[in-house]
C-alpha cells in the first residue's frame, strides 16, 4: 500500500513539473489559455489513473484493516487512560487520608485506597487499608472522617497494626 501511494505521488509531482515547465515556456495569449487547459487535464489524469488501475477490493480491504487497527489503538488508549485515572484518584485519596490523620494529630504509617468503577461512570473510593498503631479513640475519629468525607463505610475499612 505504501509503494502504491509513493508511485501515485511521484506521478502527480512529475505531471505538475512538466505542466509548470510547459506553462512557463508558453507565450501569453490564446496558446497559454489552451496550455493551461491541457495541463489541467493532464493533472487530473495523473491523479485518477493510478486509482483506475488499482484493485479496488484490495484497497477497501486495506482500509478496513487500518480502521480495525485504529479502533484497537483507540481502545488501548482508553484503557490506559482509565487505569491512569484510577491510579491518580487512589494516590490522591491516600495522600488525603494521611493529611487528615495529621490534622487529627494521629500518626499512621500508610494508607491504601482501592477505587471501583461506579454506575455514574467514574471511579470512587471503595476500600481503604490503613496501617497504624493508634488508640481506639483516634482510630474511631479517623474512621468516621473517612466514612463521612470519602463515603467508605467502616465495613470496608481494614486496619492493620503497625509493627516496628
Amino acid at each position: 500500500m505504501t509503494e502504491f501511494a509513493r508511485e501515485w505521488i511521484r506521478a502527480i509531482a512529475g505531471a505538475a513539473l512538466i505542466c509548470a515547465a510547459a506553462s512557463a515556456l508558453t507565450h501569453r495569449g490564446r496558446v497559454k489559455s489552451v496550455m493551461k487547459l491541457v495541463c489541467g487535464i493532464v493533472l487530473v489524469l495523473a491523479t485518477v489513473n493510478p486509482l483506475l488501475g488499482q484493485r479496488l477490493p484490495g484497497l477497501s480491504l486495506d482500509m478496513s484493516e487500518y480502521r480495525k487497527r485504529a479502533e484497537e489503538i483507540l481502545g488501548e488508549a482508553a484503557e490506559k487512560e482509565n487505569g491512569l485515572s484510577r491510579s491518580i484518584i487512589e494516590e490522591g485519596l491516600e495522600a488525603y487520608i494521611l493529611d487528615k490523620a495529621k490534622s487529627l494529630d494521629t500518626e499512621i504509617q500508610s494508607a491504601e485506597v482501592l477505587a471501583k468503577w461506579g454506575d455514574a461512570g467514574c471511579w470512587y473510593p471503595y476500600e481503604v487499608y490503613i496501617t497504624a498503631k493508634i488508640p481506639p479513640r483516634e482510630k474511631d475519629l479517623l474512621s468516621n472522617s473517612i466514612e463521612a468525607e470519602l463515603g467508605v463505610p467502616g465495613e470496608r475499612q481494614y486496619w492493620r497494626d503497625y509493627e516496628g
